[in-house]
Formats: structure tokens, C-alpha cells, sequence
């Protein structure tokens, strides 16, 4: 059972961490899957801390939501944007 006010802070920041993570595999869009996991892990960065292992928090800070970000940010727009395929006759008709 939580008995204090910080258990139940630091079950909230791992629920959190756990959706943000979540969410960052779930999105279709590469953009807000990015973001996505750098704020899930700046979420577990602070459960870090929150833990007592603040080093580890800096490091897991300044890697996983820091370079990583820049990374996958620097790849996503290396990549050549998708073309949208032209609407065929049958799909731009407005049936009434």
C-alpha cells in the first residue's frame, strides 16, 4: 500500500514514463514519436533521481533525451519525404 505522499509521486512519474514510452512505439508519425520518447525518458530520468541515483539521472538526461533526440531528429530529416500518391477518379468523386 503507498503510504506517503513521494511513493505516490514516484508511482505517478513511472506511469507517466511508461505511457510516454508507449506512445512513442504506438505513433505513426515519426516527428511526435521522437518527442514522445525523449519526454518518457526525461520521465525516467527524474524517477532516477527521485531514487537517489542522481548521476545515473544526469547521464540517462543528457544521453537517451538529449543526443538520442538529436539523432533521430538529424536521421528524420536525411530522409526523403514520402510522396503522396494522386487520389484516383473513383476516391475524389463525392457520392451524394
Amino acid at each position: 500500500m503507498i503510504s506517503e505522499p513521494f511513493e505516490f509521486a514516484q508511482l505517478i512519474i513511472l506511469v507517466l514514463a511508461v505511457i510516454f514510452l508507449v506512445v512513442a512505439i504506438e505513433y505513426r508519425r515519426l516527428s511526435f514519436a521522437i518527442i514522445s520518447f525523449a519526454v518518457g525518458n526525461g520521465f525516467l530520468s527524474l524517477a532516477f533521481f527521485a531514487l537517489g541515483a542522481p548521476i545515473v539521472a544526469a547521464f540517462n538526461f543528457s544521453v537517451f533525451s538529449g543526443a538520442f533526440l538529436i539523432v533521430f531528429l538529424a536521421t528524420m530529416n536525411l530522409e526523403a519525404p514520402e510522396e503522396e500518391k494522386p487520389a484516383s477518379p473513383e476516391e475524389s468523386e463525392v457520392t451524394a
